[in-house]
């Protein structure tokens, strides 16, 4: 139960703040795509195993050489992998018509959550504390840079938030500055209206 609940923190996480950060860009919910892993896991769909393939050789190809370990040693756990890089990849690919810099950005953050799930289990398959003790740094900067890019994603939507302000303020103050001229365009449509022949 600690390792499937890690497991969904490092992604369950990426996913909630995937979501939360680029809510303005239309993301789905964060329940709904856990659901997704959780269904492509057990459902086990041919093309979910591609898809993974393919999003894991452009994010992180490192990887690829112990997915295929994975898959022959513990069915289970690759499914969960393979159904957290499908979905992140669904993710992405929809970023990715809206917004090419924020997808690029998570693409990133996606690859750096394959590389920290994939020492994840390399700690956990450990057989001595030496070799835990190793991994540890590893997955320390794995996550620093993680939080670097979580940071340059939550700068974009702050200058964004900045930028709708800025305009929403400069309307407000264009508003005030002809309010006079506006509050008589509304009279006169009110007073035509009332003089029309019913």
């Amino acid at each position: 139960m600690a390792s499937r609940t890690s497991r969904l923190l490092i992604v369950g996480g990426s996913l909630l703040f995937a979501a939360s950060v680029l809510r303005a860009q239309e993301m789905p919910n964060p329940q709904a795509m856990q659901m997704q892993v959780q269904r492509i896991a057990q459902e086990r769909p041919r093309e979910a195993e591609a898809a993974a393939r393919a999003w894991l050789h452009d994010v992180a190809p490192e990887l690829i050489l112990g997915l295929d370990s994975l898959k022959s040693a513990t069915p289970d756990p690759y499914w969960m992998e393979v159904a957290h890089l499908t979905v992140q990849f669904d993710v992405f690919q929809n970023l990715m018509r809206r917004d090419t810099v924020r997808a690029q950005l998570v693409a990133r953050m996606f690859g750096l959550e394959a590389n920290a799930r994939a020492q994840q289990r390399a700690y956990r398959a450990a057989v001595s504390e030496a070799v835990r003790t190793a991994i540890r740094p590893r997955i320390e900067a794995l996550i620093t840079q993680h939080f670097d890019v979580e940071d340059k994603l939550r700068s974009l939507e702050v200058a964004d938030i900045e930028r709708r302000l800025a305009e929403v303020r400069a309307e407000t103050q264009r508003r005030r500055d002809k309010r006079a001229e506006f509050v008589k365009w509304a009279v006169d449509d009110i007073i035509r209206d009332a003089t029309r022949p019913q």
